[in-house]
């Protein structure tokens, strides 16, 4: 994948249809960012929970699950360094659609949501790279949903 202007390591992700942000954005979201060191076991958000902002994975690993139907965790994925999480939420102001724990020590970056809506209001191409990063999410999310379809279902007859 070649990249125009890679961003330092640890910032938020392009990936092979999405561009870095532009170094004034990036510029511009750090300074409304606070900088926060979880341990372990941390839980940077919950399922359900009314969106306090976004978190930029700096450093560390962040283990993403929902709840199923039965009540049972599920996991969806491994955030690393470069991953936003919370984004939904905080774009549509609803509530944090899954939980988000620390696996080991991380560093993040915090930027609290009207501060984000009003960062992305100042920056057209930092809205655009949220679409983007979005709909990259549902992308995966189907491609999830569509091999957990195609696995056999152990115990049920046909």
């Amino acid at each position: 994948m070649k990249k125009i202007h890679p961003p330092p390591a640890g910032d938020p992700k392009a990936s092979k249809m999405r561009k870095p942000l532009p170094p004034v954005a990036l510029t511009a979201l750090r300074t409304i960012q606070t900088t926060r060191v979880c341990p372990k076991g941390h839980e940077l958000f919950l399922e359900g929970q009314s969106p306090q902002g976004i978190f930029i994975l700096y450093a560390g690993r962040v283990e993403l699950s929902v709840t199923d139907a039965h009540g049972r965790q599920v996991a969806l994925g491994t955030a690393l360094p470069g991953d936003v999480l919370g984004l939904s939420g905080a774009f549509s102001g609803k509530h944090y659609e899954e939980t988000a724990v620390a696996a080991v020590t991380c560093r993040t970056g915090f930027v609290k949501c009207p501060d984000f809506l009003h960062f992305l209001g100042h920056y057209p191409a930092a809205a655009f790279w949220v679409v983007q990063f979005l709909s990259d999410r549902v992308t995966t999310t189907l491609d999830q949903l569509s091999c957990i379809h195609r696995q056999p279902l152990k115990g049920l007859r046909h």
